[in-house]
């Protein structure tokens, strides 16, 4: 790339294109909170029809809440197939197809009390013509992932396990002291007879077990388990065999960092799963979809030609092809998301391209029909269908080349309503960061806008900091409404420095024991090259950002003045408090190199916190109060800092709010602050 601003032609005309029938309906708060969202196709065993997850706004409970639909392959109307006052999702067909299970956390009938407060989450099943629902699983505590067997007659799936009497017993006279390692959420990998309904619990103790697969005729069930729930031990994760009758389990696969996602094939002869390949346990590095002898063996490799995380940070299970040559998975691919193939000799084909988000691959059993999850800017995340009929013909060793398939087919149209209004489309701009680095964001024009004309600009940092910018549908983050931004003039700049997902391990790695420097540099010549440009007024710039986001946004306006506003949005300000208080402490020790004991003066020097002194920019701070990833008092910390400086600022609370804000009313409580401090800031209105 060179240091002038690039817009390929064939990306630019893609990631750009209004589609048909776009509107000019200016969008609302309402409109935003309004819009469905689409997840977790599964194709029926026949390929004639997908099962899939549309989340929606229950105004009356405040409340976002799940319902399973069914859509068919040749087309017709979609239909909710489970709904009910709560969640209903993760549909999985059984291998018959006459029935789907899925998990629900509606009434049980005769579960009362402590037994219906722990585990309220649990197995159904209906038939795909309709009908009652049919409770499948009454375990002791919350279900949360299943797998039927190939035969159909058994199912494995993971329960929490609850608390014990005496625990209750304590809780209720009030001798309750704890410890954390008292309150750890076990989980337990249990399996269910369907006919008879009888469940057999196989793990205990102090293992947590976070996936599993039943071999194909049942007998035996592979799991994924680490140490303690603890999320740092994700990174310490091995494979496990059990037979399902019960009994000692075997180890599989014990190596370094994370083993995860575990497949058995249909032939029985391999188990696919996500690793760091023995490698390390950090936070930052390569994943791969590997593969293991069932009976025990030495671990393969199949993806080291593809430099990226399958999945993301925890993996994302791969899926089999019927006959068992081949696995099928996702991959963030710079600003877009991709389904890749490889076979058992690690050859690789992207069965999707371009500058669309893809996601989610879901196989039927002929292995002619694969359904996943498309979204682009301009066109809001449905599911899709592509034939694979050929699709497989490309065999591409730089993954990076276009893969030789029919074209997808669009299967639902869950928010019809919003060809009515404006459309935001992102456009791809690259630009030169620090060292002279190539580096690469997208940006969101204003309404309206005219060539050459210069505008405010809000430069939005994502989270992670392994998170990325990408081409997802512009009105779908509820947490910003950038709609109403572009409505109001501004144009949004959204950039992947280096630390950020999408560009392989090199670049994604670049950040560590460097947070806030050569990041910052990588932003502010983004920032530069776009007044250069002639897009952005150098005199109404503003920052936000959540988590990552948040961090980079409070260390720049320790570092610069041109900001005229700041977001700062449930950010890490202080690295040595924060590591002692955040529920992923190996974090910090993992991207720095070393805990704050053993290096005080980097987490000081990489701190917004100590650096306060120089901050003039107003700054608005937002946390949810029940935040355990970034505790509020990392938010109180910087305020407080920010006050005693005489700094404008002022302290968003999101009461009961976790790392990521959920309930509508308090999403529009920030689309309504962040708008109106920017504004108020960076043009005085």
């Amino acid at each position: 790339m060179s240091s002038r601003w690039l817009l390929p032609a064939l990306a630019l005309a893609a990631l750009a294109a209004v589609p048909s029938g776009a509107g000019d309906r200016p969008w609302t708060t309402d409109d935003i909170l309004a819009l469905k969202v689409v997840t977790d196709p599964n194709v029926s065993p026949d390929g004639r029809m997908v099962a899939y997850v549309v989340e929606s706004l229950n105004a009356e409970k405040d409340a976002y809440q799940t319902d399973v639909w069914l859509v068919g392959v040749a087309g017709g109307e979609a239909r909710a197939l489970a709904t009910s006052p709560v969640n209903d999702d993760t549909p999985r067909w059984s291998p018959d197809g006459h029935y789907l299970a899925f998990l629900s956390e509606r009434p049980r009938p005769g579960a009362t009390g402590d037994e219906a407060a722990d585990a309220k989450r649990q197995l159904w099943l209906i038939r795909p013509d309709g009908g009652e629902a049919e409770p499948l699983t009454s375990a002791p505590g919350a279900v949360s992932a299943f797998e039927w067997s190939a035969d159909g007659k058994t199912i494995g799936f993971l329960a929490r396990e609850p608390k014990g009497e005496a625990r209750r017993k304590r809780e209720k006279e009030k001798d309750d002291a704890w410890t954390p390692s008292d309150n750890y959420p076990w989980n337990r990998l249990w399996v269910i007879d369907v006919a008879s309904r009888k469940a057999t619990q196989l793990t205990r103790g102090e293992t947590h077990v976070s996936a599993l697969s039943l071999s194909p005729d049942g007998k035996q069930v592979v799991y994924a388990a680490q140490p303690t729930p603890l999320i740092p031990d994700s990174f310490r994760s091995d494979l496990y065999v059990v037979p399902a009758a019960g009994g000692e389990p075997t180890k599989l696969v014990a190596q370094k960092g994370l083993d995860a996602e575990p497949a058995w094939s249909p032939d029985g002869k391999w188990i696919a799963f996500v690793s760091q390949a023995g490698r390390d346990e950090e936070w930052y590095t390569n994943s791969f979809v590997c593969v293991v002898p069932a009976g025990g063996g030495a671990p393969r490799n199949l993806t080291t030609a593809l430099d990226e995380e399958i999945g993301g940070l925890f993996g994302a299970r791969p899926t089999w092809t019927p006959d068992s040559t081949a696995l099928v998975f996702p991959v963030g691919w710079r600003t877009a998301g991709r389904i890749y193939k490889t076979t058992l000799d690690g050859q690789l084909t992207a069965l999707t391209n371009g500058p669309a988000l893809d996601n989610r691959p879901s196989i039927d059993a002929k292995g002619e029909t694969l359904a996943f999850l498309r979204e682009d800017s301009a066109s809001p995340r449905e599911v899709w269908m592509l034939s694979l009929h050929g699709a497989a013909a490309g065999k591409d060793a730089r993954p990076r080349g276009p893969a030789a398939s029919p074209a997808p087919k669009r299967l639902t149209d869950t928010n019809p309503q919003t060809r009515d209004f404006q459309s935001f489309p992102k456009e791809i701009v690259t630009w030169k960061g620090a060292l002279g680095q190539d580096m690469e964001g997208l940006l969101v024009y204003p309404t309206g806008y005219a060539k050459g004309q210069r505008v405010p600009l809000m430069l939005n940092v994502h989270g992670g900091p392994a998170g990325t910018h990408s081409n997802s549908f512009t009105p779908a983050a509820r947490l910003w409404g950038w709609p109403l931004f572009a409505q109001a003039g501004y144009a949004v700049f959204f950039p992947n420095p280096r630390g950020s997902g999408g560009y392989g391990e090199a670049f994604r790695s670049a950040n560590v024991g460097d947070w806030g420097v050569k990041d910052f540099e990588d932003l502010m010549k983004g920032v530069d090259a776009l007044i250069e440009r002639g897009i952005a007024d150098p005199d109404q710039l503003a920052v936000s950002g959540w988590s990552y986001g948040g961090f980079m946004t409070s260390t720049i306006v320790t570092k610069t003045d041109r900001f005229k506003a700041a977001i700062v949005g449930a950010a890490v300000t202080n690295l040595a408090s924060f590591t002692g208080t955040t529920d992923i402490p190996d974090f910090s020790r993992s991207y720095f190199r070393k805990w704050p004991w053993e290096d005080a003066t980097a987490y000081v020097e990489h701190s917004a916190l100590f650096h306060a002194g120089n901050v003039k920019t107003p700054s608005l701070v937002v946390h949810g109060d029940k935040d355990d990833r970034v505790p509020i008092s990392q938010g109180y910390e910087f305020y407080a800092a920010l006050r005693a400086r005489g700094v404008p600022t002022d302290f968003l609370v999101l009461p009961r709010q976790p790392h990521g804000p959920r309930e509508p009313k308090l999403l529009r409580t920030c689309q309504e602050w962040i708008l109106r401090w920017t504004e108020k800031y960076t043009r005085g209105r």
